[in-house]
Parts: C-alpha cells; sequence; structure tokens
C-alpha cells in the first residue's frame, strides 16, 4: 500500500512538473524556428555586415496614407436611377429563373411602381409564384392584399 501511494505521488509530482518544462523545451524550439526580429544597433555604432539605418530625415512624414474619396457622380439623380435599372434587370433574370425572393421583391415594385410600370396583375403573378415555392414573405404580402380587397 506504501508502495502504491508512493508511486502515485511521484508520479502526480512528475506530471505537475512536466508542463513547466514542456514548455520551456517549446519556447527554445520556437526561438530555432522564427528568426528574432532585427533589433537597431547599439548607439556604439552599426556591426560591419549590417548597412547602417536610415536617418530619420530620410523616412517621409506622412504618417497615415489617406486613401481618396471616389469623385461623386456628374449627376447623382441619374446614378441612381442606373442603380435601379440594373437592380430591376438583376431582379427580373432572377425571378424567370424561379428565384422566388427576386419574384417577390419584382412583385412588389410592380405593385407599387417602384422603377416599373405600375402593373398590378403582373406584380400579383409574381407575388403567387413566389408563395407557391414557399416563400413566407409572399404569402404574408397576398394574405394582406387579399384582406385589403375584402375591405
Amino acid at each position: 500500500m506504501k508502495k502504491t501511494f508512493a508511486l502515485c505521488f511521484s508520479a502526480s509530482i512528475l506530471l505537475l512538473a512536466a508542463p513547466d518544462s514542456s514548455a520551456q523545451a517549446a519556447r527554445q524550439r520556437t526561438r530555432s524556428i522564427v528568426p528574432q526580429p532585427n533589433k537597431p544597433p547599439a548607439p556604439g555604432g552599426a556591426p560591419a555586415s549590417r548597412p547602417a539605418p536610415a536617418s530619420p530625415a530620410a523616412v517621409p512624414a506622412t504618417t497615415h496614407a489617406a486613401v481618396p474619396a471616389p469623385p461623386p457622380p456628374a449627376d447623382a439623380e441619374k446614378a441612381k436611377q442606373e442603380n435601379v435599372r440594373k437592380t430591376i434587370e438583376f431582379q427580373k433574370k432572377r425571378a424567370a429563373e424561379g428565384s422566388p425572393s427576386a419574384q417577390y421583391e419584382l412583385g412588389l415594385r410592380y405593385l407599387l411602381g417602384d422603377g416599373v410600370d405600375k402593373d398590378e396583375t403582373a406584380g400579383m403573378k409574381l407575388l403567387e409564384q413566389s408563395a407557391a415555392q414557399d416563400y413566407t414573405l409572399a404569402k404574408r404580402k397576398l394574405e394582406e392584399l387579399r384582406e385589403k380587397k375584402k375591405k
């Protein structure tokens, strides 16, 4: 019994001491693999194998490299209309491919006349196609529109 206790006690001491020694060994291995950063030479002079560091006057004075902002469009309203036109083209393409979210968005555009000619029939058709694919937003919108018609 005493031998078992002594054996367990000595094993636990070794286990407690092991992480420190392995951590030290890992640090030593890292030092041998990862080169140390170059430190500036002592004020007494630079070693012959390294070139002298650049003088502070040679370093540009600006510390922040500012990225210039893109120039504003010549006509902001025209740029906005172009963006809406491209969005509608993309939505039409995706709706034709069967995307329920694109069908829903395009259907709303037709219902409201947002960027397209107002066409409630086309809008309802697109919303129904989207709802048929189990698109929740389209289902809710159709229910809302049907409730408005009842009133």
